[in-house]
């Protein structure tokens, strides 16, 4: 009987063509033993169907919650989860029903650090603006909107591990000081990695730019909010590229509204995708992306190629590097 392997239905693109590329599905058609079957686009949670009719799942947005696997017949082993945010799944309920969740923190490590400096240079330059400047006939304004210099600026960076540790290394070039918050990490070891260690309140009072790289859980969630904006430079900008429920969104509007700091950057909000009448569209100081700058074919591919080896590795009874859940 050969192994049942469901892929994401939105990871197809408008052409039905599996938006990572051909080349990293080869390893699993070209295994006699696996039969592969793209599921629904549209489905926004794993129906407990789908658990009872593959044997692996390589995950996109779908959500894979307790009911996902409550029938007896549940005969899902495996959810690879494509991306290293792994929220979307409900951790205890598979560990329960023994089902192995992984995901792919090696594949996006540089290129979420290279989203994160690509939102720090174009919110310092102040990109957009400029852009509209030159679309709406507003070239004379340009004197109005000047960029902010990093050479002597300080960068603070919240959450320091795999993909914290990449920003650390490429920003060390543009920035004076780079400090972090990180409880799970010594002061030697973010030294090593070429950071101060500080404590929230102190990286929220020195930072001119801070990036939010951590885990989304119950003590990250409204993690950012009045109390940490009132502590912030008023020329400070803040890029979250975690989860968007890190930041209390309420509060950060009132630091918009109030220009109580200079502006924001956000790949991620807490309403996916983000209502068209949010009050965050309304201002001109921040950068909105559809949780999706750090993707590219690259970027894809190697998500996919990880994912996948994760699966095939399970079934094979090769070590799995990525499991979140053991």
């Amino acid at each position: 009987m050969k192994i049942k392997v469901g892929i994401s239905g939105d990871l197809l693109n408008v052409d039905n063509e599996p938006c990572f590329g051909n080349e990293a599905l080869l390893k699993l058609e070209n295994r006699d033993d696996i039969e592969i079957s793209w599921m629904d686009k549209n489905i926004q949670e794993i129906t407990p169907e789908d658990a009872s009719k593959f044997d692996a799942i390589l995950l996109n947005l779908p959500t894979a919650s307790a009911q996902s696997v409550a029938r007896k017949d549940c005969k899902l082993k495996i959810i690879s989860r494509f991306g290293v945010g792994y929220d979307s799944v409900d951790i205890s309920a598979m560990k329960e029903k023994n089902i192995i969740v992984t995901n792919t923190p090696n594949a996006v490590r540089r290129p979420v650090a290279v989203a994160a400096l690509t939102m720090i240079f174009a919110l310092s330059s102040r990109l957009l603006i400029k852009n509209d400047l030159v679309r709406s006939g507003k070239w004379n304004d340009r004197t109005n909107f000047m960029g902010k210099g990093l050479t002597k600026k300080t960068l603070g960076i919240i959450g320091a591990g795999s993909i914290g540790k990449e920003t650390i290394k490429l920003s060390q070039p543009f920035f004076n000081n780079i400090i972090a918050f990180d409880p799970f990490l010594s002061k030697t070891q973010l030294h090593d990695n070429g950071a101060l260690k500080v404590e929230l309140t102190e990286l929220a009072q020195k930072s001119d730019f801070i990036v939010i790289l951590c885990n989304l859980n119950e003590e990250t969630k409204g993690m950012i909010n009045k109390s940490f904006f009132s502590k912030m430079k008023q020329s400070a900008y803040i890029i979250n590229l975690s989860r968007g429920p890190v930041i209390n969104e309420k509060d950060l509007e009132v630091a918009l509204e109030n220009k109580s700091i200079f502006g924001a950057g956000l790949d991620v909000t807490s309403q996916e995708p983000l209502a068209l009448d949010s009050q965050l569209m309304s201002y001109e100081n921040i950068i909105l992306t559809p949780h999706s700058l750090c993707w590219t074919d690259e970027c894809f591919h190697n998500i996919a190629s990880e994912a996948i080896e994760s699966i095939i590795n399970f079934f094979d009874q090769k070590p799995i590097i990525n499991q979140v859940n053991r």
